[in-house]
């Protein structure tokens, strides 16, 4: 769970994105099961239409990203959907998505760059504001000695990919 603290640091990052660029339109925020978790917009934005979009934006990333994964192509980065007026990114944030819709005429390059910063700096927030307090690393003393943790099976982490993807399309057809 966001604490008050992570959600006004993440609303901040949402509001320096939307407010980098005036062809960016929306930015939303979206857990990988499709639960919109912040939003900025410069329009009136249905609550629903947004629901949806984050729901639509994690499903599509965590299908791409399994598709990815079945042909041996390394991590996925963003997902750039080209439209006759405008374009939908979705970049991984950890556990989160982050999806920006823009006008036609963006400049793709600086909106790839404001999203892969922004995308670390929400990780950072996520990673640090969910772990329970007992999980949390201490900090390091020159004689403490620090070991690295095992690194999860292949298959484990494919079929939570898999579990992922089928909940955000069964919250989709609830829709």
């Amino acid at each position: 769970m966001i604490r008050i603290i992570g959600v006004d640091k993440i609303n901040s990052i949402l509001h320096e994105i939307i407010t980098s660029d005036p062809l960016i339109n929306h930015v939303i925020l979206a857990d990988k099961t499709g639960l919109t978790l912040a939003y900025s917009s410069r329009f009136a934005f249905d609550e629903f239409e947004t629901e949806a979009l984050g729901a639509i934006a994690s499903a599509v990333y965590l299908a791409s990203e399994q598709q990815g994964t079945n042909v041996g192509l390394e991590k996925l980065d963003i997902i750039i959907s080209e439209f006759e007026d405008g374009f939908i990114l979705v970049a991984s944030c950890g556990s989160s998505v982050l999806c920006l819709i823009t006008d036609a005429g963006i400049q793709l390059g600086l909106v790839r760059r404001t999203m892969k910063i922004q995308s670390e700096n929400i990780r950072a927030i996520l990673d640090v504001e969910t772990k329970p307090i007992e999980a949390r690393e201490p900090v390091s003393t020159p004689a403490q000695v620090s070991t690295p943790e095992p690194t999860p099976r292949v298959e484990s982490v494919q079929e939570e990919y898999l579990s992922d993807l089928e909940l955000a399309l069964k919250e989709l057809e609830e829709f």
